[in-house]
């Protein structure tokens, strides 16, 4: 099996580098997060092996900010040579096209899907210095200090989620929005945030420490690095928030041959048993689709996000 792995990426490898690598240049790989965040941890780990895959740098490039507005137009107005590629998770495609009346750009025409690469979960965590020791607890305290209570959104998908866990358990809680997932669970830390939803990837090491405290997984089954943590489901909620998942993008108007050519060699790149085990390491399960299945399964989450939104009254002017 290794080395029919090994085979197929170096077959993949050999075909991108003949076809779609003439120009010569490093591959640009815009990210809408900031460096630490899920996001950018699984880009470099995938960025590491692509490049050594195709014998060609792979930069990335932050770009934070806007719920991901920026680091989508980017990517929007490059050239569709190959050259420049967004990773992002659902936020920055179908979040932040479901909040607003107008959708800012349209995730099916506006980028070219190219890869799905996989699914990030979340846990609901609050600081530890909250008398909060389950779900139960936590929204028993909610009630009692209605309004009193605030919570943190790094990502439109983390707003979601806990927009579904407010709306179903009748909580008031005030929102401050981030631009991103690690400058909030810093002030979640420092306690000037309550609850949020976060990755593991920037709260593991909290929880750990004592600093944190997780109350339930997104997930469907138990984490096996945290099987005290329960699911959403364990703890009597049976409509699970979205769970972030992650893909490359190209600028509009890529060629669909180049698109299969791309979804070619990332999906063989994602098959090394190295890689899956490093983005295991951060609760990061590896899932591909050509571009085809990919734009299908938007299609889908573009529809369900938009229920979500218009559920929870989260949709503005």
């Amino acid at each position: 099996m290794q080395r029919r792995h090994f085979l197929s990426v170096m077959l993949a490898s050999a075909f991108y580098t003949s076809n779609v690598n003439a120009s010569g240049k490093p591959l640009r790989v815009v990210v809408p997060f900031q460096s630490g965040s899920a996001t950018d941890t699984a880009a470099r780990l995938i960025g590491d092996n692509l490049s050594k895959a195709m014998s060609r740098p792979v930069v990335i490039d932050n770009r934070p900010g806007a719920q991901g507005l920026i680091a989508a137009k980017e990517v929007i107005n490059s050239d569709p040579s190959g050259d420049v590629l967004l990773f992002s998770t659902n936020t920055a495609v179908t979040g932040i096209n479901s909040f607003h009346k107008k959708p800012f750009y349209d995730p099916l025409t506006d980028l070219s899907p190219i890869t799905q690469v996989g699914e990030f979960p979340f846990f609901l965590v609050t600081n530890a210095n909250l008398p909060i020791n389950s779900t139960e607890e936590f929204i028993k305290y909610a009630k009692a200090n209605p309004g009193k209570m605030n919570y943190a959104s790094g990502s439109s998908s983390s707003l979601i989620a806990m927009a579904q866990l407010i709306g179903n358990s009748g909580l008031d809680l005030q929102h401050i929005p981030y631009n991103s997932e690690p400058p909030a669970v810093i002030d979640l830390v420092g306690g000037r945030v309550d609850v949020m939803f976060a990755t593991p990837t920037t709260t593991a090491g909290f929880i750990q420490e004592g600093k944190l405290r997780a109350l339930i997984t997104t997930t469907k089954s138990r984490l096996d690095k945290y099987p005290n943590i329960p699911t959403m489901t364990d703890s009597g909620f049976e409509n699970l928030p979205l769970v972030p998942w992650g893909g490359f993008f190209g600028p509009r108007g890529m060629p669909p041959a180049l698109r299969t050519q791309l979804s070619d060699v990332i999906t063989a790149t994602l098959s090394d048993a190295q890689l899956i085990a490093a983005l295991a390491e951060h609760h990061i399960t590896v899932t591909t689709s050509n571009p085809e299945e990919f734009s299908s399964f938007l299609k889908d989450q573009l529809a369900l996000t938009l229920k979500v939104v218009k559920e929870n009254g989260l949709v503005r002017d």
